[in-house]
């Protein structure tokens, strides 16, 4: 992770452990639901099925749409903006100049760049950074008014486009031809172009991020996480609802193809984990058995570049590309996230 000169990271003992495990296990889920986007070109990333028709494929992606898409990267945006209002909290608390965070974005943008135009076109990190400005403008809001505007962000994605189906054409064959034998100019161009289709117009920054880093900074400043067993009847709750909700939302989509319902199991899914987390760690056999995850989320930043390099590595330079379906993507995350 990165230091600065005027702000340093969280010492050892001002860390909240289940904070790192649950950065950890969004990282899990993330590289899980980003595997076929190692393995295929961008515009097979939601019609991955198109490539691999196989029936382990199709349960294997079923399982990780049902389950995991959308849910851990909507945890680690929500982590982000838990980590921002620690952040302001404690230079507050010390007496520093908050002015420290626009440097640290700007760094991260310029680190999300590089990542998405030389290693991976689906970068997470440059529009974090870009929509870590925007959140910057709330930290001096009341609760009322950033769960209100968290909702406004939030309803607005349900008028967002549906991402079309994409069929196995000569131009999605050419592409997955770059990306397996093609130079490594010839990739760069082609991600490019990808990340730039994905980004621009960058309403998502608004509608899918700005939302789950405004719910962060809320939950942050509601104290849960700093007296865990005295909200625990709260949190039980929240995640016995989290489940049903998410889970009718998800079988109401699957069934009817009806967006709305997904958009509803996304965070619904995503509070499940996080109280469940919560709740785990209450019991010392758990704390042990989800130590692990956080000793990944303590080196997020790395970790998540490095899940980048070593696939797409590994894809192209062993000719795989476009050839390891979703089983066998699962494989690979358990393997390359037990080694992590």
């Amino acid at each position: 992770m990165l230091e600065f000169a005027e702000m340093t990271p969280i010492r050892a003992g001002e860390r909240i452990d289940v904070i790192d495990m649950l950065r950890g296990l969004a990282l899990f889920g993330i590289l899980a639901a980003n595997m076929r986007g190692f393995n295929a070109p961008p515009n097979l990333y939601f019609s991955i099925g198109q490539l691999f028709p196989g029936t382990a494929d199709r349960i294997a992606q079923a399982f990780i749409d049902f389950f995991v898409q959308g849910k851990f990267i909507t945890l680690f945006a929500f982590l982000f903006g838990l980590g921002f209002a620690i952040q302001m909290e404690r230079a507050e608390e010390r007496g520093k100049p908050v002015w420290f965070y626009p440097r640290r974005l700007l760094i991260l943008f310029c680190i999300g760049l590089i990542h998405a135009w030389l290693i991976w076109w689906g970068d997470i990190l440059a529009p974090y950074a870009v929509t870590g400005f925007l959140l910057w403008l709330f930290r001096k809001c009341g609760q009322r008014t950033i769960a209100l505007w968290a909702l406004i962000f939030f309803g607005m994605n349900f008028f967002m486009p549906v991402p079309p189906t994409i069929e196995l054409s000569p131009e999605v064959l050419h592409a997955i031809s770059v990306y397996r034998d093609g130079s490594y100019l010839t990739i760069v161009s082609n991600g490019f172009s990808a990340w730039w289709a994905i980004n621009w117009p960058p309403l998502w920054l608004v509608t899918f991020i700005l939302p789950r880093f405004l719910a962060g900074l809320w939950v942050w400043r509601t104290g849960l996480l700093n007296d865990v067993q005295g909200h625990l009847p709260t949190i039980r709750k929240l995640c016995a609802w989290g489940l049903a909700i998410g889970l009718l939302a998800d079988a109401t989509n699957l069934a009817f193809a009806f967006r709305p319902a997904y958009e509803i199991s996304v965070p619904a899914l995503a509070c499940f984990f996080a109280c469940a987390v919560l709740l785990l760690v209450q019991r010392p056999t758990w704390k042990r058995t989800l130590t692990p995850f956080a000793a990944v989320g303590r080196m997020a930043l790395t970790n998540y570049l490095l899940q980048s390099l070593i696939c797409t590595s590994f894809f192209h330079w062993t000719k795989l590309y476009g050839k390891v379906g979703p089983a066998m993507g699962l494989v690979a995350t358990v393997l390359l996230f037990g080694i992590q």
